[in-house]
């Protein structure tokens, strides 16, 4: 098959498909398997994940005093607040930096306080805190500066502040030194020692972590901080951090505050830009709102942008908003000479074009859009971009990249040229003297000759997946919602099929500018619409199929509504990335994996006793508790990223779950997090026939395994020892805790990690193993409606019907014990044979049965309450009363 001629086709990188892990996360969560596959290619590996992911609950945010000097930062402000102390809050001059900087001084004024606040301009002192404001500052009297957005690198900023008097608070977000600064308090979720769970916060929202400690502190309430997530969501937004985890909750929740905000500021921001307070999304933020205020910085003063987001005027703010309009049309005036003449300087250097690098400068460009020019040459060209504007003996550079080539890493290996440098793997700004320009260029193409190969020059487009044409429907497309907010590390899902039918394709719009298309299914035709794509419409005509990347989703029309995709590309075939083996493959629906795998191993443990006419359910604790140290990790927040962190401490690691389903997720997870575990990660449950005895117990003595997940009873059968063990879920009993214990080598750790949210997840699991009064009398009266004396029912069909009844967590075992206890209340008589159960009903009874009459009930009933008793008990109890259990 002939490939489409050279239109810019993309190297499709299809993200790796987890079909088992996709399948639990979809029963789990009650999403398809498309949407299953969405979350993990987010990096969603647990269903417990899943969970905080769909909900998106502010209950679900950590709490402010993890921090590490939270409980001092906030007791010097509150001290200082009430002592009438003059107090500085510094900000800095980006739309995060603005936001932040807001949010602090609205908080101090709440807390009736007015604070002084300064900014630094880009054009004039660059980026950080700088040591005259500080000097100026308490020449004036301040005793206390609040940083935000910044700081971070000020180690002789800090120093001098504590010489003089100046008690130092820094917030920050941004990557530390190896050296911190030695501040009177330090706020930043990456710095050792900070137990925070979520690292990825902007630095707006590690001032509204501040704000919602001070706030609470301070009596105003638990939810006062919220009123402050319009300014989280917006700082958020415009630094491109992650979104997922908390930062998605912060813009979640935020979006809808801010479209019913009562900050005039924002009100005429979001007038003047355009926007409707319906439509307002993540894209209208970023693309709309962000660039005004951070056009004030570029190319002007940043006071106009805090004056508007802090004015409490109407005709004030819509003033200012004015000005950051024309303010913003100025920079894209400046951006699109910048940009012009770029082009032109590449068309005099053709060879530039077609480097693996594009290097230029020049005397006319304004710094503070040449980032913005990088980024829109790097998308045009698929290269690093480095670009110079020139003053003098001097040039400030900044600099795009693309995937594969970190900016940081080739500034790194050319420091020896620079005056000074700083950014990440994508993005980076630099300063330079003109005569080492020559060099600098020079030793970045020595650089990127070694690091960028052919395949590297090709654009990606990264695929979520392939799923069968057929699978796009309106009932995917609103599962696909529930994924929003969409940004960075969250973006819109993009699917892909294979060989689709074309019915139709022609150009539309302006110059045929765009593609219209129609894909035949095996029921009504699909719509499509790609735009900019027009120029494909040539080669399509001649096409029977194709391949196509594409974003399923609604479209309005004349009152009608119907589904429709977004093509982003097409290959004929498309060219993937190493995956070819993809080809036919598709996340479609499958048969679902084994009941089995969702009933823990306590259940599973009570059915053999009944079956075998055991009616023990009484443990001791271990003796070797004695020599294990025990660690309360309980309720810890974040369990999988503590688990991923404590799973590559060094020493060989049990990981004990209650069921294997959690199992399947927690290796994964591990396996998923931690790329240096990889291959290095075992995991076994009674169901499995990978690690039979022998081989699990060689995995762990010769260290091909160096963490091995497992159910109590699957971990019970190797024989191996292990410096930690985690038990990362809530116990059902003593004889959870003492498989664990019987594993730890002398002087070993014990790690509970388990959470209250366990215990309703044990519920279930008991509830499984017992069904209760509502359960019985619903499954009695079903078989009831067949009027035949005889009946012979299929398992699989009769557990559909109770699942159908709101019964979704009992399965085929749940079924037999129904039938045992039934049978013994002398409603029914039964026998089963595989799947298969054939009852006979008895006449029915006058009076409501005691279900306390089957022996098989009483007996389950115990062991419920036993548990449950137990469970309360551990979670309430401090770990060490174990030796008293």
């Amino acid at each position: 098959m002939k490939r489409f001629p050279e239109l810019n086709q993309k190297l499709w990188k299809v993200k790796t498909p987890f079909p088992v892990l996709s399948r639990i996360l979809a029963r789990q969560l009650g999403v398809s398997q498309v949407v299953a596959q969405l979350l993990i290619n987010r990096g969603i590996h647990t269903t417990e994940q899943g969970r905080l992911f769909l909900s998106s609950d502010l209950a679900s945010l950590h709490q402010p005093f993890l921090f590490r000097d939270m409980d001092k930062a906030v007791n010097r402000i509150i001290s200082a607040v009430n002592a009438g102390e003059k107090i500085l809050v510094y900000g800095d001059y980006d739309a995060d930096g603005l936001t932040a900087t807001a949010l602090l001084v609205k908080v101090f004024k709440e807390l009736g306080r007015d604070v002084s606040y300064y900014v630094p301009n880009r054009l004039v002192e660059g980026y950080g805190v700088h040591l005259e404001v500080l000097r100026k500052a308490r020449e004036a009297g301040t005793s206390l500066a609040i940083t935000v957005d910044c700081g971070i690198s000020a180690l002789a900023e800090a120093r001098w502040s504590g010489e003089n008097g100046l008690d130092l608070i820094i917030t920050d977000h941004h990557e530390p030194p190896a050296e911190v600064p030695q501040a009177f308090a330090l706020l930043n979720p990456k710095i050792p020692g900070c137990e925070y769970p979520f690292k990825e916060l902007a630095g707006v929202g590690v001032a509204l972590k501040l704000a919602q400690a001070l706030l609470e502190a301070a009596g105003r309430g638990s939810v006062a901080w919220q009123r402050y997530l319009d300014l989280a969501c917006l700082g958020t937004v415009a630094d491109i951090v992650p979104l997922h985890g908390e930062n998605r909750i912060l813009v979640k929740h935020g979006l809808q505050v801010l479209a019913r905000t009562k900050s005039p500021g924002l009100e005429a921001l979001m007038s003047s830009s355009g926007i409707k307070k319906e439509d307002l999304g993540p894209r209208e933020v970023g693309f709309g709102l962000a660039p005004r205020l951070n056009a004030a910085g570029r190319i002007g003063s940043p006071d106009l942008a805090l004056k508007l987001l802090l004015t409490d005027n109407t005709e004030e703010a819509w003033e200012l908003a004015c000005v950051l309009n024309k303010g913003n049309q100025e920079r894209q005036r400046i951006e699109s000479a910048v940009l012009g003449e770029a082009l032109g300087l590449l068309e005099e250097r053709p060879d530039m074009g077609q480097s693996r690098i594009i290097t230029l400068a020049s005397e006319n460009w304004h710094p503070g859009v040449i980032g913005i020019v990088a980024s829109r040459l790097t998308e045009r060209f698929y290269r690093p971009v480095f670009l110079l504007s020139l003053e003098g003996d001097e040039g400030k550079g900044s600099a795009r990249s693309i995937p594969g080539f970190n900016i940081h890493q080739a500034l790194s290996y050319c420091q020896k040229h620079l005056l000074d440098f700083g950014g990440h793997e994508m993005a980076a700004g630099f300063a330079i003297k003109r005569s080492n320009i020559e060099s600098f260029y020079e030793e970045l193409k020595i650089y990127a000759e070694k690091v960028l190969g052919d395949r590297k020059l090709m654009p990606l487009l990264d695929v979520d997946g392939f799923i069968d044409i057929t699978q796009v429907s309106e009932e995917l497309v609103n599962e696909i919602i529930k994924l929003s907010p969409y940004g960075h590390a969250n973006p819109y899902p993009l699917l892909a099929c294979r060989k689709a039918t074309l019915v139709e394709s022609r150009g539309v719009g302006k110059g045929a500018a765009h593609l219209k298309l129609r894909l035949r299914t095996d029921a009504a035709d699909l719509d499509g619409i790609g735009f900019n794509l027009g120029a494909y419409a040539e080669v399509l005509a001649a096409a029977e199929s194709v391949d196509i990347a594409f974003v399923p989703g609604m479209n309005e029309y004349n009152g009608r509504r119907s589904v429709q995709i977004e093509v982003k590309d097409f290959g004929n075939p498309a060219l993937l990335d190493g995956l070819e083996q993809l080809q036919e493959g598709t996340l479609s629906v499958k048969d679902g994996i084994g009941e089995e795998l969702f009933i823990p191993d306590f259940v599973l443990g009570k059915f053999k006793d009944l079956n075998n006419g055991r009616y023990s359910n009484r443990a001791a604790l271990s003796s070797r508790i004695q020599d294990v140290e025990l660690i309360d990790r309980r309720n810890s927040g974040d369990r999988p990223t503590l688990l991923a962190r404590l799973a590559s401490a060094g020493d060989f690691t049990l990981v004990v779950a209650s069921c294997a389903y959690q199992v399947i997720e927690l290796a994964h997870h591990i396996k998923l997090a931690r790329p240096d575990l990889k291959g290095k990660v075992a995991c076994c449950y009674q169901r499995n026939q990978k690690h039979k005895e022998s081989v699990l117990t060689a995995l762990c003595e010769t260290g091909e395994a160096v963490v091995l997940v497992a159910t109590p009873e699957a971990a019970s059968q190797a024989c191996f020892s292990a410096g930690q063990v985690l038990l990362y879920n809530l116990p059902y009993d003593l004889q959870s805790i003492n498989a664990s214990i019987e594993h730890i080598a002398p002087g070993g750790r014990l790690h509970f990690l388990c959470s209250d949210e366990d215990f309703q997840d044990n519920l279930l699991g008991l509830e499984s193993m017992l069904p209760g009064r509502e359960y019985l009398a619903s499954i009695y009266h079903l078989l009831r409606r067949e009027k035949k004396e005889y009946l012979t029912a299929d398992l699989k069909l009769l557990r559909t019907a109770m699942v159908g009844a709101g019964f979704i967590h009992m399965g085929a075992c749940t079924l037999k014990v129904a039938f045992t206890v039934l049978s013994e209340l002398g409603l029914l008589n039964f026998e089963t044979k595989d799947d298969f159960v054939r009852f006979h009903l008895l006449p029915a009874p006058a009076v409501k049965k005691d279900l306390f009459q089957s022996p098989t009930y009483k007996f389950l009933y115990g062991i419920k309450e036993d548990s449950i008793s137990f469970m309360r008990k551990f979670l309430n109890e401090p770990v060490n009363n174990l030796l008293l259990f």
